[in-house]
């Protein structure tokens, strides 16, 4: 889930690459959105730890330790969110996210094959098709994101193949374990449409922050002109009569020293102007 902050968008927009083929995969969201990804993502873990705790109780010899240290993970990370909200990175956003989505892995490897063995009604690794989804629609950067699909999609593969016994399986539905695979294909899918809606997005704010320098730029150099009339005028006059031997000197060099200073703080004007493009040249 992405939402969308016009100036966060166009700070993000303009720490990206400035060639215009970068791909979706390399795009960096801004830091607020990636903090965000990761708090929703924790507080899944949390609140879907709570449900599988009492889902736990009723299934006697399924461990319930696992699923208690995710909880506590997930309650420990998500104070740590809460408490640098306001300085929020990307980096560590992703890596809160990763360690969130390995506490959850943990709790799946260790009560799946519990659940297999010992709940008759239990459906086969909807935990890990929920995981596909949900790492699409908030993971903090692409690359995560879609490590922690595979890793959902992968770890059922692997336990339903060598954890769980053959007895089991034979009372499970006959298309399993492919299914986890079209929710890992469903969570690719919906993580490549969010990270490109993400560059476009970028690119949009990139052409209007572009657009936006143009405009106050071209405003500037109209205003300087303007301003560069009168003391060229001025001189201009001044030169004039100078050439009349009759005329006073002084009141005319005067008026000449007093244009000067004008165009010099005009040029001070056109200096500040030309750091700012340097400057957005080099971002």
């Amino acid at each position: 889930m992405t939402t969308y902050d016009p100036s966060a968008v166009e700070n993000a927009a303009l720490s990206e690459p400035q060639s215009e083929d970068f791909r979706f995969y390399k795009v960096r969201l801004s830091a607020q959105d990636a903090w965000f990804g990761a708090i929703i993502a924790v507080l899944f873990n949390a609140l879907g730890m709570l449900l599988e705790i009492e889902i736990i109780r009723k299934t006697p010899g399924v461990p319930v330790n696992p699923a208690i240290l995710s909880f506590i993970v997930a309650l420990a990370l998500l104070a740590a969110l809460l408490r640098w909200r306001k300085t929020p990175s990307v980096r560590w956003a992703n890596i809160i996210y990763v360690i969130n989505t390995a506490a959850v892995l943990t709790v799946l490897l260790a009560t799946n094959t519990g659940f297999a063995s010992l709940d008759p009604h239990w459906s086969p690794f909807q935990a890990s098709k929920l995981g596909c989804l949900i790492a699409a629609m908030v993971a903090p950067g692409f690359g995560v994101g879609l490590l922690s699909i595979l890793a959902y999609c992968v770890s059922a593969f692997v336990q339903f193949q060598f954890f769980i016994p053959p007895e089991v399986k034979t009372s499970m539905d006959t298309a399993e374990p492919w299914p986890i695979f079209a929710f890992g294909l469903a969570g690719v899918l919906a993580l490549v449409y969010r990270f490109r809606r993400a560059q476009l997005e970028q690119k949009f704010a990139r052409v209007q922050a572009q657009n936006f320098a143009i405009k106050q730029l071209a405003s500037a150099f109209l205003n300087i002109r303007d301003l560069m009339n009168t003391p060229l005028q001025v001189i201009e006059l001044s030169t004039r009569i100078l050439r009349d031997p009759s005329a006073s000197q002084k009141s005319v060099i005067d008026n000449i020293d007093r244009s000067v200073q004008s165009l010099r703080e005009i040029n001070s004007v056109l200096v500040q102007h030309e750091k700012e493009i340097e400057w957005r040249t080099n971002r």
